[in-house]
């Protein structure tokens, strides 16, 4: 893997995404690098489901069966229930059919989104999940938010940059070595790495 390999080399960069990547200016590896995020939402707090409160929230619990149904106007709604050892909370996603085939029930998940009264109901409306691992790149974390085009999401340019940080983390440093240590500066791999996945407010 090298910065100049173009980005369909990428594992889930067919050449239908590359060319959303291309209306963006990415066409390389390297590209990804400097792609820096417009924002950054904080699910990093992970709550237990019974101290959840109104607003953006993060937990780690088990996913019930998810059941999809179209309702009004072909609208499509799933729905299914999240469980950690203090409770249970409702899930629900809009128009996104593939919900019930991907979740897996009795694993546990990391599940981050907006918590809220709807339809007078409390629920977690189109949570991002995942399955717990040492490193989420959606759920859980300091997540970053990019520029998007049609049919490219920020969940994917998260995706194509996990798998290019192994090689942010092996970019040379580019300032002399005096003004790194009077500044107090970290390395310039580090710093790109934190850019995209930071691990804290402070040290994003």
């Amino acid at each position: 893997m090298r910065p100049v390999d173009p980005l369909s080399s990428l594992k889930g960069v067919g050449p239908e995404l590359a060319k959303k990547f291309a209306k963006l200016g990415l066409q390389s590896l390297g590209d990804l690098f400097d792609y820096y995020p417009r924002r950054y939402e904080d699910y990093s707090v992970v709550t237990p489901i019974a101290k959840l409160q109104p607003g953006d929230v993060s937990i780690r619990a088990v996913i019930k069966q998810a059941v999809g149904r179209y309702v009004r106007r072909g609208m499509h709604v799933t729905e299914a229930v999240a469980s950690d050892d203090s409770g249970s909370v409702r899930l629900t996603w809009f128009n996104q059919p593939y919900r019930p085939t991907g979740m897996k029930p009795g694993l546990e998940y990391f599940i981050s989104g907006p918590f809220a009264l709807k339809n007078g109901r409390l629920s977690i409306t189109n949570p991002s999940t995942e399955l717990v691992s040492e490193f989420p790149v959606n759920t859980a974390r300091i997540v970053p938010v990019y520029r998007e085009t049609k049919g490219l999401t920020s969940r994917q340019v998260r995706a194509a940059l996990r798998q290019v940080l192994p090689l942010i983390r092996q970019l040379p440093e580019t300032l002399p070595a005096w003004i790194s240590q009077e500044y107090q500066l970290m390395p310039k791999s580090e710093a790109l790495a934190v850019i995209h996945f930071p691990e804290s407010g402070k040290q994003l």
